[in-house]
């Protein structure tokens, strides 16, 4: 293509230069540029160059406009000025020249071939449509000499036009008044094109834009129509929600009409965005819409509102939205019903009541469904109070009609097999979707209806079977059971019944041994060895009948542990089969197995197992018979015994036993005696299970045999263990300091003193054969006591003498308990000494004195 128009315009060059334009080769520009306002050439210093523009009409000069120019070292640079006015003049039918060199004239009347003229500006985008045809392009020195046509490329190698040189044709280029608008016809395109000119520069343009203006959506077409899409199927694209459609299914593609197969069969209602593609070039997106298709309901009561049921198509969203629920809402008139659940051909919502102001004479409302948006457009309506039945089951002799609108038991008509009867209706719901009727006159098949709000229902047929029903409710052990059978055919009533126990694999059948046949018919049946839930089939004749009963629940009366750690529990109901597991005993959550070794066997009302440590005694007991549960009980626990211990012993304010054994608790009763007699004043608390500590006040410190009583299985009290209690014996710290001539009161200072005092005894010497008594003993608490020692002047004993200020030994005896120490200290001292002693000790026994108050006082308040 590029040599081919490089050859015409050579042509151009020879012709003229052959008949005499020779100053065409010598006007040489170094460059051009086109501007909005002037147009720029540039030359050597030494060539020759443009002074003027001429633009001519009819041969004639219409427009002239000069060029300034400037030299810039070897450069020439000629600029033509070009104001606002002046585009519209730059029109001609040929354009010359006047031409200089450095400064001279050369000539005037020079061709201007536009090879060497600047590119046209283009004022505004130039869209043509994609059908072609006459398109505007807008610009400045575009309608110039022999320019009667525009040379276009196109970039698709499948296109029509893209191996042959295509011209846009210039209807009338010389004749329009509007010289800066030039009307093409342009060829039929898509995408991006390029405007080839004189000079070998470009200007790129698109073809206008597919746009979707609607689509028409019938079954499995799509029509879609719009501007601007291309009539060749290779550059044309559909995407639906950016899924590019296969192009086998595109039907037909036209400029305004495109046709597609697209077979919608998702179960959920969705928006789609279609989009057109032309050569790459994208439409707008349009969105399609597959709405909910509701197309019935049931019927609810207008003033209690109910379970609304919706049936149709694509009542759901796609499983990729989240909170599907959330993205669907039904409306009912001006109610918004509130969604239990969806899928894609039904709908459950609760439907509010409409209110008192409601016109009553209103008896329907439309319903609006829309999910993600997009709403239904097919019309449905709700109609209120329409009574309907859909189905029905049998529980024993009672009919379970199940609907809807059933009204109220008081106004609501039944009619069997087309007659109204009466007294059959048994209860009807409150929102009014069940009613129960007491089948009576042995009717066992028949068409049902329901009137309800002066509307009858429609009607379903209703086959009545047999049934039975236990007389009582077994007892694990009472093998005969009693049941009566109901509904049985006439033709079945010399039958024999046979019962057989689904809960086992064998299908062995136990028959009746006994059979009376009224209006309905007694049977037994001898079954044993079963307990909990028991699932049965009763066949008589050609009718079978499947149902379940229960035995009677474990029931416990109590649960005790006795002296051997065995608990008992006595009541009702208790299974021994060990193989099958049927009976679990259960203790704080925790099961024990069980085994019937450890029980009383064929005794359904008692049952026995061996404590172990690792059951919590004290949690609550239950059973599990066959499933059944029985009360939980707590065990009445019976306390073993194993030792006491004591660990000090007793003092002044009693001391501590700890009783060991297990299973003990606060409530555990038990007594105390000591020497015959019984002790009251203990506290008692308990560690764990294991371990009672008693804490025994005693004032009496004779050392005792003790016993400790507790009840034993009979609740009779006997002796569970036997221990001593002995008593520390009294100790002395210190004493006053006594004269011996003057004598006086002496103060003992020690622990352990017991009530009464029986005597104070000082010992003189190692022998201890020279005592001296100290009479009038005084008890003053447990830790002093008091004593007088006589004045004396013999201070010899027994030819022991007695050194002044020598320690010796004095011991005291309470209550049958003794004790001492070397603390007692005597003073002998001359006359003139004896008053400065007497008048020491008078000190000394005041200090004491006052220490003793002290004393007393500060354990008085700390008693307190």
């Amino acid at each position: 293509m590029t040599t081919k128009i490089v050859f015409i315009y050579l042509g151009i060059f020879v012709f003229e230069y052959i008949f005499g334009n020779v100053t065409f080769v010598q006007i040489i520009k170094k460059g051009y540029e086109s501007y909005n306002d002037s147009i720029v050439f540039k030359y050597n210093i030494n060539e020759n160059y443009y002074t003027n523009l001429s633009f001519l009409w009819n041969g004639k000069s219409r427009y002239d406009m000069s060029f300034n120019c400037i030299l810039n070292d070897t450069i020439r640079t000629c600029t033509l000025p070009v104001k606002e006015s002046d585009h519209a003049q730059m029109y001609s039918e040929k354009l010359t020249a006047c031409t200089a060199n450095n400064g001279t004239f050369v000539m005037c009347g020079y061709d201007v071939p536009l090879l060497f003229f600047p590119s046209p500006i283009i004022i505004s985008p130039f869209r043509p449509r994609t059908r072609g045809g006459n398109t505007t392009l807008s610009g400045y020195y575009l309608v110039l000499k022999e320019r009667i046509y525009v040379q276009f490329q196109s970039i698709y190698k499948n296109d029509q036009f893209y191996r042959i040189s295509y011209f846009y044709q210039i209807p009338d280029p010389f004749h329009s008044l509007d010289k800066i608008n030039l009307v093409l016809t342009v060829f039929p395109g898509c995408g991006l094109r390029t405007l080839l000119w004189e000079n070998r520069q470009t200007y790129n343009f698109t073809y206008q834009d597919p746009f979707i203006e609607s689509i028409d959506m019938h079954e499995s077409i799509l029509q879609i129509n719009g501007t601007n899409f291309y009539n060749q199927s290779v550059f044309v694209a559909v995407k639906i929600d950016n899924n590019t459609i296969d192009p086998n299914d595109i039907i037909s593609v036209d400029f305004e009409l495109i046709k597609l197969k697209f077979n919608y069969s998702d179960p959920f209602s969705s928006k789609l965005n279609v989009q057109v593609g032309c050569c790459d070039y994208w439409s707008n997106k349009f969105e399609i819409k597959y709405p909910p298709i509701p197309s019935s309901s049931n019927s609810i009561p207008k003033f209690k509102g109910g379970l609304l049921i919706i049936y149709g198509d694509r009542l759901t969203s796609s499983a990729l939205s989240n909170n599907n629920n959330n993205n669907i809402s039904v409306t009912v008139g001006d109610s918004i019903c509130l969604i239990i659940s969806t899928s894609s051909n039904e709908i459950k919502c609760n439907l509010p009541p409409s209110s008192s102001s409601t016109p009553t004479s209103l008896n329907h409302s439309t319903i609006t469904v829309s999910i993600n948006g997009v709403v239904n457009t097919n019309q449905l309506s709700l109609y209120y109070d329409f009574p309907y039945i859909t189905t029905y089951s049998q529980v024993n002799d009672e009919i379970h009609i199940i609907g809807g609108c059933f009204g109220n038991i008081n106004s609501t008509e039944i009619q069997i097999n087309g007659k109204q009867v009466s007294n059959q209706i048994k209860s009807i719901s409150i929102d009014e979707t069940l009613l129960i009727l007491q089948v009576k006159n042995q009717i066992y098949n028949f068409n049902i209806s329901i009137k309800s709000n002066q509307i009858k229902s429609n009607e379903i047929p209703v086959e009545v079977k047999m049934y039975a029903r236990i007389n009582e409710i077994p007892s694990i052990g009472h093998n005969l059971i009693n049941f009566t059978l109901f509904y049985v055919n006439s033709n079945n009533i010399n039958s024999i019944p046979t019962i057989k126990i689904l809960n086992e694999q064998s299908n062995q059948s136990i028959k009746s041994i006994s059979t009376i046949v009224n209006e309905s018919i007694n049977c037994s049946f001898l079954i044993s060895n079963y307990c909990g839930i028991i699932n049965y089939e009763i066949v008589i004749g050609n009718q079978i009948y499947q149902s379940s009963f229960l035995y009677e629940s474990p029931l416990i009366d109590i649960c005790r542990l006795n002296s051997s750690e065995m608990v008992t529990c006595i009541g009702k109901g208790f299974s021994y089969d060990s193989i099958n597991n049927q009976t679990r005993i259960i203790i704080s959550n925790q099961s024990i197995p069980f085994n019937n070794e450890a029980s009383n066997n064929g005794n359904y009302g008692s049952l026995s197992f061996q404590m172990n440590e690792q059951y919590d005694i004290l949690g609550e007991l239950y059973l599990n018979v066959c499933g059944l549960l029985s009360n939980k009980v707590l065990i009445n626990l019976i306390p073993i015994f194993k030792s006491v211990s004591i660990p000090n012993q007793f003092d002044t304010k009693g001391g501590e036993i700890i009783i060991i054994g297990k299973y003990l608790n606060y409530n555990t009763n038990i007594t105390i005696e000591c020497n015959g007699i019984q002790i009251n004043e203990k506290q008692c608390k308990l560690n764990n299970s294991t371990s009672l500590e008693c804490n025994i006040e005693s004032n009496n410190p004779n050392d005792k045999t003790c016993k400790l009583l507790s009840n034993n299985d009979n609740d009779n009290m006997i002796v569970v263990s036997q221990f001593n209690i002995t008593y520390k014996s009294p100790s002395i710290n210190q004493t006053s300091i006594i004269n011996l001539k003057q004598g006086g009161i002496l103060t003992i200072i020690g622990n352990d003193f017991y009530y009464p005092i029986d005597k104070v005894t000082i010992l003189i010497g190692d022998s201890g054969g020279n005592n001296i008594n100290c009479t009038e003993p005084n008890y003053i608490n447990h830790t002093m006591i008091t004593c007088y020692i006589q004045p004396t002047n013999n201070y010899t004993l027994k030819n022991i003498d007695i050194k002044n200020g020598e320690m010796v030994f004095i011991n005291v005896t309470t209550n049958g308990k003794s004790g001492g120490s070397k603390v007692f200290k005597y003073l002998i001292q001359s006359d003139e000494v004896h008053q400065y002693s007497a008048a020491r000790n008078i000190f000394q026994n005041l200090f004491l004195s006052i220490l003793i108050i002290v004393i007393i006082s500060l354990l008085f308040n700390s008693n307190i």
